[in-house]
């Protein structure tokens, strides 16, 4: 069996990343515009893991009781969208 080419395509939104900070009550320890400063980086960024690791230590330094790992393991689950395009099987 040949394995076809599969390539991805990730992607976040600010507003994810709002509903599942709100949703796990991280950056509780934050102002309005430490908040909007870490937002800005998601919606000018593509969630690279270097960019997730960024994101989420800001998350962490303005949280109680997490781990950044924690953390990076929520926005991905939470956050991030992953899209798979394999060989242009998918076309209609």
């Amino acid at each position: 069996m040949t394995t076809p080419t599969i390539t991805t395509s990730r992607s976040w939104s600010s507003g994810n990343i709002m509903a599942s900070c709100i949703r796990n009550r991280f950056y509780t320890c934050g102002t309005n515009r430490e908040y909007e400063n870490m937002l800005r980086m998601v919606d000018l960024n593509d969630p690279t893991p270097e960019i997730l690791y960024q994101v989420a230590k800001d998350i962490y330094d303005h949280s109680k009781n997490q781990t950044i790992t924690n953390i990076m393991f929520v926005l991905e689950k939470e956050a991030v969208n992953t899209f798979y395009y394999i060989d242009g099987s998918d076309e209609i």
